[in-house]
């Protein structure tokens, strides 16, 4: 049986004003936001998962998505 891939960290980016984790396990690509704790994307490249990242922070501040602190 294959070993799992860790979880490995590519990069720290900035994507509207926020600090984006950008992470692989092996065939998938991961945004995260430490901010945005909603925010958590995934795509097989890393344009695809940029741009989902990008439409997530969006909708976040389009008040589509609450905070996880807030109650909803």
């Amino acid at each position: 049986m294959p070993t799992p891939v860790s979880q490995c960290l590519l990069t720290i980016l900035t994507l509207r004003g926020y600090e984006v984790a950008v992470t692989t396990n092996g065939d998938m690509l991961h945004v995260t936001c430490p901010d945005l704790p909603q925010l958590s994307v995934s795509d097989a490249t890393l344009d695809g998962a940029l741009a989902l990242a990008d439409a997530a922070i969006q909708a976040v501040q389009a008040g589509e998505f609450a905070r996880s602190e807030e109650p909803r």
